[in-house]
């Protein structure tokens, strides 16, 4: 005959074996088990029983441990299975802790398919929509800095009605560049505002955007700022063999005027909703 203590020790693993229905949770609590500190290991997609640690305090040279658990499969379980030492040091020597899951489903029940990893799929054109609107709003700020470079050239002393060329205007932002004192967003609106230009110029306004940018770099007039412009985007620590009147030689015979036409193209119209 089976004494008292001795079934009260027992007690534990044999509320440990009941079966439990599928994703009801179930605690043991008061479980002694030797060694050093155990943790639960990271769960994966296939993992099909969730275990947590309520709690731990120390028992002498072991520990004791309150667990909550719930199953996502039907089967038979050790939770010491799911554990791990904190210090890495190995788990052999463990009594085994057994659950078992029960389905509350038919035999024969069809099961939802896995769940497999992959890209999301792309939602209507929202990306190049935004890509469009971020275009126009950058294109704007541009054209408002170079209207705000033309006013600030222009001082009390100055009589003469002759219109600015683009050279002028862009030489203090130029300077600035080269001397790494323009800001990234500045620089941002000055490529755009130059790619404007000398799309309206070498008529490649229809052409894709990638095609247009690649044959402005490799023109001899337009490639040279555009190409210093990404120098300082990308190399700023890095030394130019060009000065400021080269870059802006190509400039000199276009005015502000010719400017604001290719800007109007580009920069989209509001239409009433």
């Amino acid at each position: 005959m089976i004494s008292l203590p001795i079934l009260l020790s027992l007690l534990p693993t044999l509320k440990a074996q009941e079966a439990i229905p599928v994703g009801v949770p179930r605690w043991s609590r008061e479980v002694v088990l030797e060694g050093s500190l155990l943790e639960v290991r990271p769960p994966s997609l296939e993992t099909a029983l969730i275990l947590r640690i309520d709690s731990a305090s120390p028992h002498g040279t072991a520990w004791r441990y309150d667990f909550e658990y719930y199953g996502l499969e039907a089967g038979s379980y050790d939770l010491t299975q799911f554990l791990k030492r904190e210090d890495g040091s190995e788990l052999a020597g463990l009594a085994p802790i057994m659950v078992v899951v029960e389905s509350g489903l038919p035999p024969g029940q069809v099961l939802p398919n896995q769940i497999q990893s992959g890209e999301t799929p792309q939602l209507g054109g929202y990306t190049k929509l935004l890509w469009v609107l971020g275009g126009a709003w950058l294109l704007g700020s541009a054209l408002w800095l170079l209207r705000s470079a033309r006013f600030a050239q222009k001082g009390p002393e100055l009589t003469s009605s002759a219109p600015l060329s683009l050279a002028e205007l862009l030489a203090p932002l130029v300077e600035r560049g080269m001397a790494g004192e323009l800001p990234t967003a500045e620089q941002a609106q000055l490529e755009l505002m130059l790619i404007a230009v000398w799309r309206k110029r070498l008529k490649l306004e229809g052409a894709d955007v990638g095609d247009a940018l690649r044959t402005l770099k490799a023109h001899p007039e337009a490639g040279p700022l555009l190409l210093e412009l990404e120098r300082w985007l990308h190399s700023p620590d890095a030394t130019s063999d060009l000065d400021l009147n080269t870059l802006l030689k190509p400039y000199h015979g276009l005015s502000l005027d010719e400017w604001d036409e290719a800007a109007a193209k580009l920069t989209p119209t509001p239409t009433a909703g």
